[in-house]
């Protein structure tokens, strides 16, 4: 009977770890974008201009020497990357990478 109750508990343990974890990695309230066809400042606010429209979006900055966005979300809110893709594929540009910072 004990035997039985461990291969039940354990699995549920594990999943409920790993769901933790998920949610801890998608929570990171800052997140780097390497986008391309970023080249003038016009692009730059074009993006701030989509990206300042969502409420979970503290501040943005983009790097227009390095083709990167720096997200900074607001405490307790998320984005996900299919998100963040449709913002800026919307803006007229193209993700070439999406990086959480922890």
């Amino acid at each position: 009977m004990m035997k039985k109750i461990k291969y039940i508990v354990v699995p549920i343990l594990l999943c409920l770890t790993l769901n933790s974890y998920a949610q801890e990695k998608d929570m990171s309230s800052d997140i780097e974008v390497s986008v391309k066809g970023l080249v003038c400042d016009f692009c730059a606010q074009s993006i701030a201009k989509m990206f300042g429209k969502e409420k979970s979006v503290e501040a943005i900055d983009v790097n227009l020497d390095k083709g990167m966005i720096k997200i900074d979300l607001k405490e307790g809110y998320k984005m996900d990357d299919t998100k963040i893709t449709k913002l800026i594929t919307d803006s007229g540009y193209n993700v070439e990478r999406i990086n959480r910072i922890e």
